[in-house]
Order: structure tokens, then sequence, then C-alpha cells
């Protein structure tokens, strides 16, 4: 079960007892209920998948559209203004901060397509993740970064220009 290990990466990142997790944790709260809500979207019960996203958004000021696909292992810390669109994929052990957008891009250019965010990348405070964009796995997308290319695999994103993107050393 998704649900599941989402507990168990938050204990193996974070040392959080499940209990203390379930009670305490507003990262747990959103995934539980974004969970219920896309279970029943692929049953196809209409407006209970709505509600309880609108109720994360009245009670933490998240928005994780129901319809996004999101796999098992995935950290929110905070969580307050993070948005998660319709057409995002987010792969397992993937950790999310507050103030994150991962959206569509619009504008002129009409990008109406979604991210998918690969295994094991970290998005920091503030970050941007716009557009049909692919973030490669083992990456770091830094604090306010806005995000419209594709992202290579281990790389960390920053807002520095001298740093843009650069490779991250991978210990075997």
């Amino acid at each position: 079960m998704k649900f599941l290990e989402d507990l168990r990466f938050l204990k193996e990142r974070c040392g959080n007892s499940y209990i203390m997790a379930l009670l305490s944790n507003r990262g747990i709260h959103c995934l539980l209920f974004y969970r219920l809500s896309h279970l029943l979207y692929k049953y196809r019960i209409p407006l209970l998948p709505l509600i309880f996203t609108r109720i994360i958004q009245i009670i933490y000021g998240v928005d994780i559209d129901y319809r996004a696909q999101l796999e098992g292992g995935i950290i929110i810390v905070h969580g307050i203004g993070l948005v998660i669109g319709s057409g995002v994929i987010i792969k397992s052990k993937v950790t999310l901060f507050h103030q994150v957008t991962i959206g569509v891009r619009g504008g002129e250019n009409k990008d109406i397509g979604f991210a998918t965010i690969e295994e094991n990348c970290t998005i920091y405070a503030g970050a941007k993740i716009l557009g049909s964009v692919t973030i490669g796995k083992n990456s770091i997308i830094g604090a306010n970064v806005v995000v419209t290319k594709d992202i290579p695999i281990n790389s960390i994103v920053t807002t520095d220009t001298k740093l843009l993107i650069r490779e991250r050393q991978i210990k075997s």
C-alpha cells in the first residue's frame, strides 16, 4: 500500500515513529487524504475526491490534485503552499518542501503539460517546476528555483547562475 511506503520513508529519513507521524505530521495527513481521493477517482466515484482534496486545502493550505500520480514513499515537509497539478507524476523517495509548485507553464507557448519527478529527488522551498519537464532521478532542486527544462539525473539546480546545473557526485 502506497501510504505505508510514505510512512516507512518518513521514518527512514526523519526517524519519526509511526504513531507520532499519524498523530502530528501534516505531510502524512495530506498524503492520506490525497491517496483516499485518488483511489475514489480511480474507481470513478464522483465528487468525493474533490471534497477530500478541498479539505486538505482548507486545513493545511496544500493543493494536490486527486488526478496526479504519486507513487508510495513521498515526504511533504511543512507543506503550506504546496501545489501539485493534475497531470504530475512523482516517483518514490521524493521529498517536497513548502511553497513548491509543480504545474503547467502556460503563457505564449501554451505548454499545458505536466512534470515527471523521478526517484530520489528533493525539491526545496519555493521551487517552481512548470510544464512538461522531467527531473532526473537523484536530483536536487534548490530553493526558489524555476525549472522549465528537463534536468538530467544526478543534478543540483540552484539559483546561483554560475551553478545553474552541476553534476552531483554519487558514491558507489
